[in-house]
């Protein structure tokens, strides 16, 4: 059994300025961007047009963090990649963009719907790899 750490980044901005706002998630790790890219997708929001925190704002973030016990035994790297190619980030993101997390429950309720997620993905890999 391997220990893994998904990473979900949320940005809290101000829409309008009276108004708290939060942005959709992100992935914060793994760390998908590429080198020079700025860090949780910044440019990439800005490219959309999406609005961007104020200075004031613009270091205020909601983690949510989602512990893995993974039976591949897979090295870092590869178990990042893995998650990449599975699918399971966009997934994930899906998740936690449609939870409300108004109540305490509903965190963890996302939280064991990411990990049903991880590990759905992870029987489907060994299955295909037992199968070939």
């Amino acid at each position: 059994m391997t220990e893994y750490t998904l990473v979900f980044r949320r940005a809290v901005g101000h829409w309008p300025v009276a108004r708290p706002r939060a942005h959709a998630w992100t992935v914060a790790r793994p760390i998908i961007s590429g080198p020079g890219d700025a860090p949780w997708g910044e440019t990439a929001r800005e490219a959309a047009g999406a609005p961007v925190p104020d200075e004031t704002t613009a270091n205020l973030a909601q983690l949510f963090v989602v512990p893995i016990c993974s039976a591949l035994g897979l090295d870092g790297v590869a178990y990042e990649h893995f998650l990449m190619e599975s699918g399971v980030l966009g997934a994930a993101l899906a998740v936690l963009n449609a939870s409300p997390f108004a109540l305490p429950a509903e965190v963890e309720t996302a939280r064991k719907e990411v990990q049903a997620l991880v590990m759905e993905a992870e029987v489907q890999h060994i299955v295909e790899r037992v199968s070939a």
